[in-house]
């Protein structure tokens, strides 16, 4: 009963009526999966965000349904493990992820959510070039980080296992290692996508990143 249970706790095709019938008395495993459906109802979500077991509670602050007052709620959870998980949410709103990265009094807490910051700015400033990723063209914006001495061959490789590792386009993964600035990144991905139209050489490209990193 409890296997049909997790599975019908877990799937978005079951009825909302269903679900409801699901958490009483419902073990922890069942209970994180209704945390994660993307259709449990906000009464049940709310219950969840209160639940003993904080693997629970990051459930619901990882679900993208969770409605803005309970993720509120789950930002002053004592569980470090719950605010962490909220932290890393690319669509919690931008206040309460800066709230988390200047006031939280855990600093790996902090870390977490300025991460996360710099990925949504990096997606805020590649919309606003009009930057559109290409098959094959995370190798080449190494190769222009390599040329303009920003990265070695070496850390760029290491990056590129990453960015497959955890299916992330290079550009975040370079961004969240911060070994790079989010202004270079961005000019390179620009200047990528000059190359690609025919507006820029290789050249031109490379002395764009040099001069936004600092190096002419």
């Amino acid at each position: 009963m409890v296997h049909e249970n997790y599975i019908k706790a877990g799937n978005p095709e079951t009825p909302v009526e269903v679900l409801r019938t699901l958490i009483d008395g419902a073990d922890r495993s069942v209970r994180r999966r209704l945390a994660e459906n993307p259709r449990t109802p906000e009464d049940l979500l709310q219950m969840l965000s209160r639940d003993e077991d904080p693997d629970v509670r990051c459930a619901v602050a990882e679900n993208e349904t969770t409605p803005r007052a309970i993720l509120e709620h789950l930002s002053e959870d004592p569980s470090v493990q719950v605010r962490y998980a909220l932290a890393g949410h690319y669509t919690l709103p931008k206040d309460l992820l800066e709230r988390f990265a200047s006031w939280d009094e855990n600093p790996y807490v902090k870390d977490h959510a300025r991460r996360t910051l710099e990925g949504i700015f990096l997606e805020e400033a590649l919309r606003e070039i009009g930057f559109v990723p290409r098959p094959g063209e995370t190798d080449k914006l190494g190769d222009l980080l390599i040329d303009a001495n920003v990265l070695s061959k070496e850390h760029v490789d290491e990056l590129l296992r990453i960015s497959k590792e955890r299916e992330m386009p290079l550009g975040h993964a370079i961004v969240e290692s911060r070994c790079v600035a989010r202004s270079v990144v961005v000019a390179a991905l620009k200047s990528q996508r000059l190359i690609r139209e025919g507006q820029c050489t290789h050249e031109n490209a490379v002395w764009e990143i040099k001069h936004v990193w600092g190096k002419i």
